[in-house]
Protein backbone atom coordinates (compact mmCIF):
# COMPACT_ATOMS: atom_id res chain seq x y z
CA UNK A 1 0.00 0.00 0.00
CA UNK A 2 2.84 2.00 0.41
CA UNK A 3 3.91 2.23 -3.06
CA UNK A 4 0.44 3.45 -4.35
CA UNK A 5 1.27 7.19 -3.14
CA UNK A 6 4.73 6.93 -4.20
CA UNK A 7 3.30 5.87 -8.30
CA UNK A 8 0.62 8.83 -8.36
CA UNK A 9 3.35 10.94 -7.29
CA UNK A 10 6.12 9.44 -10.02
CA UNK A 11 2.57 9.50 -12.91
CA UNK A 12 1.47 13.42 -11.80
CA UNK A 13 5.65 14.42 -12.00
CA UNK A 14 5.96 12.59 -15.60
CA UNK A 15 2.49 14.01 -16.72
CA UNK A 16 4.16 17.68 -15.81
CA UNK A 17 6.92 17.11 -17.22
CA UNK A 18 5.46 15.85 -20.66
CA UNK A 19 2.65 18.77 -20.46
CA UNK A 20 5.51 21.26 -20.01
CA UNK A 21 8.17 19.41 -22.82
CA UNK A 22 4.81 19.92 -24.69
CA UNK A 23 4.22 23.51 -24.73
CA UNK A 24 7.75 23.99 -25.23
CA UNK A 25 8.00 22.25 -28.45
CA UNK A 26 4.75 24.02 -29.55
CA UNK A 27 6.54 27.52 -28.90
CA UNK A 28 9.45 26.92 -30.57
CA UNK A 29 7.77 25.03 -33.75
CA UNK A 30 6.13 28.36 -34.09
CA UNK A 31 9.09 30.31 -33.79
CA UNK A 32 10.77 27.85 -36.49
CA UNK A 33 7.76 28.40 -38.48
CA UNK A 34 7.84 32.33 -38.59
CA UNK A 35 11.66 31.75 -39.56
CA UNK A 36 11.06 29.43 -42.18
CA UNK A 37 7.83 31.17 -43.26
CA UNK A 38 9.95 34.76 -43.13
CA UNK A 39 13.02 33.29 -45.50
CA UNK A 40 10.55 31.79 -48.13
CA UNK A 41 8.71 35.22 -48.38
CA UNK A 42 12.36 36.82 -48.59
CA UNK A 43 13.37 33.81 -51.48
CA UNK A 44 10.20 34.27 -53.29
CA UNK A 45 10.72 38.49 -53.41
CA UNK A 46 14.41 38.19 -54.29
CA UNK A 47 13.23 35.21 -57.31
CA UNK A 48 10.96 37.70 -57.91
CA UNK A 49 13.28 40.97 -58.51
CA UNK A 50 15.74 38.63 -60.10
CA UNK A 51 13.43 37.43 -62.75
CA UNK A 52 11.94 40.80 -63.63
CA UNK A 53 15.00 42.19 -64.55
CA UNK A 54 15.42 39.58 -67.11
CA UNK A 55 10.92 39.02 -68.05
CA UNK A 56 9.85 42.37 -66.48
CA UNK A 57 7.65 42.63 -63.17
CA UNK A 58 4.57 41.02 -64.90
CA UNK A 59 6.37 38.11 -66.78
CA UNK A 60 8.21 37.41 -63.19
CA UNK A 61 4.80 37.23 -61.40
CA UNK A 62 3.51 34.77 -63.99
CA UNK A 63 6.49 32.59 -64.25
CA UNK A 64 6.75 32.43 -59.75
CA UNK A 65 2.40 32.32 -60.28
CA UNK A 66 2.97 29.24 -62.40
CA UNK A 67 5.63 27.55 -60.46
CA UNK A 68 3.22 27.55 -57.30
CA UNK A 69 0.44 26.39 -59.77
CA UNK A 70 2.81 23.64 -60.54
CA UNK A 71 4.29 22.79 -56.69
CA UNK A 72 0.54 22.70 -55.14
CA UNK A 73 -0.98 20.65 -57.79
CA UNK A 74 2.23 18.07 -57.49
CA UNK A 75 1.51 18.19 -53.90
CA UNK A 76 -2.53 17.45 -54.47
CA UNK A 77 -1.21 14.54 -57.01
CA UNK A 78 0.78 13.07 -54.33
CA UNK A 79 -1.67 13.68 -51.40
CA UNK A 80 -4.37 11.94 -53.83
CA UNK A 81 -1.86 8.57 -54.05
CA UNK A 82 -1.09 8.65 -50.17
CA UNK A 83 -4.90 8.69 -49.54
CA UNK A 84 -5.02 5.89 -51.99
CA UNK A 85 -2.58 3.58 -50.71
CA UNK A 86 -3.89 3.88 -47.25
CA UNK A 87 -7.44 2.90 -48.21
CA UNK A 88 -6.06 -0.12 -49.63
CA UNK A 89 -3.97 -0.93 -46.38
CA UNK A 90 -7.35 -0.27 -44.33
CA UNK A 91 -9.07 -2.40 -46.48
CA UNK A 92 -6.45 -5.29 -46.39
CA UNK A 93 -6.58 -4.72 -42.96
CA UNK A 94 -10.10 -4.66 -42.27
CA UNK A 95 -10.42 -8.12 -44.48
CA UNK A 96 -7.28 -9.59 -42.04
CA UNK A 97 -9.71 -8.92 -38.91
CA UNK A 98 -12.63 -10.46 -40.23
CA UNK A 99 -10.98 -13.61 -41.10
CA UNK A 100 -9.37 -13.70 -38.03
CA UNK A 101 -12.86 -12.46 -36.27
CA UNK A 102 -14.14 -15.55 -38.18
CA UNK A 103 -12.02 -18.10 -37.50
CA UNK A 104 -12.19 -17.45 -33.77
CA UNK A 105 -15.60 -17.66 -33.79
CA UNK A 106 -15.56 -20.48 -35.95
CA UNK A 107 -12.98 -22.65 -32.99
CA UNK A 108 -15.23 -21.14 -30.16
CA UNK A 109 -17.55 -24.01 -30.05
CA UNK A 110 -14.95 -26.81 -30.25
CA UNK A 111 -13.87 -25.06 -27.38
CA UNK A 112 -16.84 -24.37 -25.10
CA UNK A 113 -19.44 -27.26 -24.17
CA UNK A 114 -22.01 -25.09 -23.17
CA UNK A 115 -24.42 -23.87 -25.54
CA UNK A 116 -25.53 -20.66 -24.03
CA UNK A 117 -21.54 -19.50 -24.39
CA UNK A 118 -21.84 -20.33 -27.96
CA UNK A 119 -24.82 -18.79 -28.16
CA UNK A 120 -23.27 -15.62 -26.58
CA UNK A 121 -20.49 -15.63 -28.76
CA UNK A 122 -22.21 -16.01 -32.13
CA UNK A 123 -24.34 -12.81 -31.27
CA UNK A 124 -21.21 -11.30 -30.52
CA UNK A 125 -19.19 -12.17 -33.55
CA UNK A 126 -22.54 -10.71 -35.19
CA UNK A 127 -22.55 -7.45 -33.24
CA UNK A 128 -18.98 -7.04 -34.07
CA UNK A 129 -19.34 -7.68 -37.82
CA UNK A 130 -22.77 -5.69 -37.97
CA UNK A 131 -20.49 -2.57 -36.35
CA UNK A 132 -17.70 -2.82 -38.60
CA UNK A 133 -19.66 -2.92 -41.02
CA UNK A 134 -21.09 0.28 -40.79
CA UNK A 135 -17.90 1.80 -40.09
CA UNK A 136 -16.44 1.18 -43.69
CA UNK A 137 -17.83 4.05 -45.31
CA UNK A 138 -15.01 6.42 -45.40
CA UNK A 139 -14.74 9.48 -47.40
Amino acid sequence: MRSVPLAFSAASRDLRGMVRRTKRNIVLIAFVSVCFGTAYLAGLAALGIYLSEHLGALGAALVIALGMIGVGAGLLIVLAVLKKIDQRRSAKRRAAQRLAIAAAVSVLPQLTNRKGIIALAALGGLALFAARGAGDEET
